[in-house]
């Protein structure tokens, strides 16, 4: 195991101290034994501040930010470590030794610093999904790039020196900023692939159950700026792109029509 290399995990919070304690101990039982804990809330009020306090992580503040992705790049900019890992308040590891097999997924590709990677989640907070394990094996930039294999953020680490290359997230690109990053990630490095189930992922968030026409909007803005097209044109990946939206909303039509006794 490659104890020497620090992990920071950055968890961001806002009005959710039940899940940010949550979220705490989960970092807190690792049995990776070099991890700084960074977190930045939002501005939760006193009793946020005081549980901080009486924890006590590597780094944290409690004050008002420009929302989730300026909350993550605040976070970022405080860690020290090798590598990074971003786990939201209501995410928590999938057992005690999950961080320590994310860094040696990483590790295996050799320059950690350098790389990135995922690995499995499990759902929860989401009654129509709770516990099924989502991750997809192999990595397909294409797939990835439509939209219809997504990686969940909270199951991803990162190099701190591929991080540097990135830049911040952008703050004004809307919810779908961590899809549109590790895009331009994959662009510089196909990510490590890790087989294990590495966080239990809070799905009740805004961007799980939003309407897939966003999501897909999303995805088709997310090409224009990185700069990366699934079939190198744009019409031609868009008109690919539309047809999935399509098949995906009569789909879920179909789903919602059984599930109301249709």
């Amino acid at each position: 195991m490659p104890g020497e290399q620090v992990l920071s995990v950055v968890t961001i919070s806002f009005r959710d101290l039940d899940g940010l304690r949550s979220t705490v101990a989960s970092v807190a039982e690792q049995s990776y034994p070099a991890i700084e804990h960074i977190v930045v809330d939002g501005g939760s009020g006193d009793r946020v501040a005081e549980f901080l306090g009486n924890v006590a992580p590597a780094y944290w503040q409690s004050q008002p930010d420009g929302g989730r992705y300026d909350a993550m790049n605040q976070g970022i900019a405080r860690a020290t470590g090798d590598v990074v890992w971003l786990m939201h308040s209501g995410d928590r590891f999938a057992g005690t030794d999950a961080a320590a097999a994310g860094m040696a997924g990483l590790a295996s590709a050799g320059n950690i610093r350098d790389s990135w990677g995922y690995g499995k989640v499990r759902i929860v907070g989401d009654p129509a999904r709770e516990g099924i394990v989502w991750g997809y094996s192999p990595f397909e930039m294409k797939k990835f790039a439509l939209g219809i294999r997504p990686i969940p953020h909270q199951g991803a680490l990162f190099g701190a020196d591929l991080l540097s290359r990135l830049g911040p997230y952008d703050t004004d690109f809307g919810l779908a900023a961590d899809h549109l990053y590790m895009l331009e990630a994959a662009r510089l490095r196909s990510p490590i692939v890790i087989d294990e189930i590495l966080c239990d992922f809070d799905a009740s968030g805004a961007g799980s159950v939003r309407p897939q026409s966003e999501h897909y909007d999303d995805v088709r803005r997310a090409w224009d700026v990185a700069g990366y097209y699934p079939f190198r044109r744009r019409a031609l990946s868009a008109a690919y792109s539309r047809l999935l939206e399509l098949s995906a909303r009569s789909k879920q039509l179909v789903r919602e029509r059984v599930g109301a006794g249709q």
